[in-house]
């Protein structure tokens, strides 16, 4: 009795093993580029609850697959669902639920993160948030701009962007390169780094 209950122990404990590899993997194959320049990998993780109250966790995964309800889950042991928080920070990256922001497409389309979550890609005085939404045939990401840490958050607009930037000179220059070839996030995030990094605020 006790073999067999020793045998089902471990072999448990090797599938839990084997699904978080897998979901760990995927997740750092499809953003890897946004992860890195996120700049939350080191940051305390923690939930944030519709009444703004908050909880911090020592781990927060992200639990998804084709048979699971995807959801968070806080060292471990506490279950976390999407509907009850509106944002939430692990060693991956910053996301914010949908409802927060100001316009875009509702979705519930993701793989990095909670559906219905956008994360942030860049932080700073401005921050960009990506979500993606399925557009009929496949996943296409939806930008997000935040002047500041207590401004609202909207849809992504080149007038919006813009408005904000337009006394850095370096972040414009950027933003008025027209390349069709180049990358929406990448510029986006280009953007923002030089105007969050720039002490160079006026163009006079």
């Amino acid at each position: 009795m006790k073999t067999s209950i020793s045998i089902l122990s471990v072999s448990f404990l090797v599938a839990v093993m084997m699904s978080s590899c897998a979901i760990n993997k995927e997740t750092v194959a499809v953003r890897q580029y946004e992860i890195n320049n996120s700049k939350e990998v080191s940051a305390t993780a923690f939930v944030k609850y519709a009444d703004g109250s908050v909880k911090y966790f020592k781990s927060l995964k992200l639990v998804i697959g084709a048979f699971t309800t995807p959801h968070l889950l806080g060292d471990g042991v506490t279950k976390i669902s999407p509907k009850e928080i509106i944002a939430y920070q692990n060693d991956q990256h910053y996301a914010i639920s949908q409802t927060q922001i100001v316009g875009g497409r509702q979705t519930f389309v993701a793989k990095e993160t909670l559906p219905g979550f956008a994360v942030r890609i860049s932080k700073g005085k401005v921050n960009v948030y990506s979500k993606k939404f399925y557009n009929g045939n496949a996943g296409i990401d939806e930008y997000f701009i935040q002047a500041g840490n207590d401004g609202k958050i909207y849809a992504y607009t080149p007038d919006l962007m813009k408005s904000i930037i337009k006394d850095n000179y370096e972040a414009m220059a950027i933003f008025n390169h027209d390349d069709d070839k180049s990358d929406m996030m990448k510029k986006l995030q280009n953007i923002a780094d030089v105007y969050n990094n720039s002490s160079l605020v006026t163009k006079n």
